[in-house]
């Protein structure tokens, strides 16, 4: 098999979900399957050196020359909607030259960005090439739930006829839930072609850093002796981190809970000027770390947040989630209820899910947890053990591929 594998971020990038993509085009390799990834000139988290680096390294031979890397220039990521709709158009169209002119069984594209799915549905087309879509978020649903646009709104129009466009021509939709794959089939989808397969963590990897242990606390001059809540991710409008701000401002009296975000993102600024007009003394930022420090980033911290904007919640499943179980980190859910963030959680017994947006829950229930630290160790055990047990890279990346082969349920 020869594959088109199109994705926004890869590594040198920081930013999650990043070792799904290198764990499956490990599988692919593994599997003898050639495959060319197409992915812009580095931007998330990366330094201007680094970004004219790879300008110069346009193309990366890896995993025994079965793997190659291209990489397209594009102008650095800003944070202004406008220029990031461009950087994404720019990237589909150079997308859909590539799916159309390189020889190959089938084109693999993530989900983002939005325009992804119709440029590379226009490819399967003209190519007649099969078109696997991996859904990791659902546009437009997004737009309205981050409070961007209304559904009646005319970009959400248009974001509909994407949507539906894109379904109708994938040969295969691999979904990362049920409530997910549940959603698309309400939209008409023939329930063939929409696959659900987990994201993961490779637990050989990711396990916990003992504190005293984690260099990270020297490194970044945090006294060992508190009790720390992590966020660490994409500074987003899904993802509510405002939330876990406001909770910070409630718990500014209990010196000895302090916050730790590292993040980047469109909502970053925003995050630091919360930050410093409340004074928050208890909470600190810092950039997104490499994917090789994760392991101390969240074993850093006593309990591990998971946010989303209320009503968000249903539209995406964070990777993060397995990362933070693997490192025997407990998960505190500020996410929508009744979806399968709370049944995980719930059925790991490795946390509590509250309801997205509320700061006072949020708040009672960090301190309800410092205040029980036999609660959350066996939470943390009982993270790792679920890890250990459910979230299989090698099982999930089978999956793929049997799902590209042509395989069903």
């Amino acid at each position: 098999m020869k594959g088109l594998f199109f994705v926004p971020y890869f590594p040198p990038e920081k930013c999650s979900g990043l070792n799904i993509l290198t764990d499956l085009l490990e599988g692919f390799a593994a599997k003898g399957w050639d495959i060319d990834v197409f992915v812009p000139t580095p931007t998330r988290g990366v330094s201007d050196q680094i970004r004219h680096e790879y300008a110069q390294k346009r193309i990366e031979i890896c995993f025994d020359g079965k793997i190659t890397i291209h990489r397209m220039h594009l102008y650095r990521e800003g944070k202004g909607f406008l220029s990031r709709a461009l950087r994404y158009v720019i990237f589909s169209i150079e997308c859909l030259w590539k799916a159309l002119t390189v020889p190959a069984d089938f084109i693999f594209s993530t989900s983002g960005p939005p325009t992804q799915g119709v440029v590379l549905g226009v490819a399967r087309i003209l190519s007649h090439k099969k078109f696997i879509y991996n859904l990791q978020d659902i546009f437009p649903d997004s737009l309205v739930t981050s409070g961007i646009c209304k559904e009646t709104s005319f970009l959400m129009k248009i974001g509909r006829e994407m949507e539906n466009f894109t379904y109708r021509h994938a040969d295969i939709i691999i979904t990362i839930t049920e409530d997910m794959r549940k959603n698309v089939l309400g939209k008409g989808v023939n329930p063939d072609k929409v696959q659900v397969v987990r994201n993961w963590m490779d637990v050989n990897q990711v396990k916990p850093v003992p504190r005293v242990q984690n260099k990270l606390f020297d490194e970044l001059g945090l006294p060992r002796d508190k009790f720390y809540v992590v966020y660490a991710g994409n500074l987003g409008k899904v993802q509510g981190v405002e939330v876990i701000v406001a909770a910070a401002e409630k718990l500014q009296e209990n010196s000895h809970i302090h916050f730790v975000i590292f993040g980047n993102g469109s909502e970053e600024e925003n995050i630091k000027h919360q930050i410093a007009d409340k004074q928050l003394t208890n909470m600190s930022l810092f950039p997104l770390q490499s994917m090789d420090r994760v392991p101390e980033v969240y074993s850093l911290g006593d309990v591990a947040i998971i946010s989303c904007r209320a009503g968000t919640g249903g539209s995406a499943m964070p990777s993060k989630t397995w990362t933070i179980m693997a490192t025997g980190t407990p998960i505190v859910a500020s996410f929508d209820l009744g979806g399968e963030m709370e049944n995980i959680i719930r059925t790991a017994d490795c946390g509590v899910c509250v309801q997205a947006g509320d700061a006072q829950i949020l708040s009672n229930t960090l301190e309800r947890l410092y205040r029980n630290l036999l609660q959350v160790e066996q939470w943390g055990k009982n993270a790792r053990v679920y890890a250990e047990k459910y979230v299989s890279k090698e099982k999930s990346v089978d999956q793929y591929i049997h799902y590209i082969i042509g395989g069903q349920k």
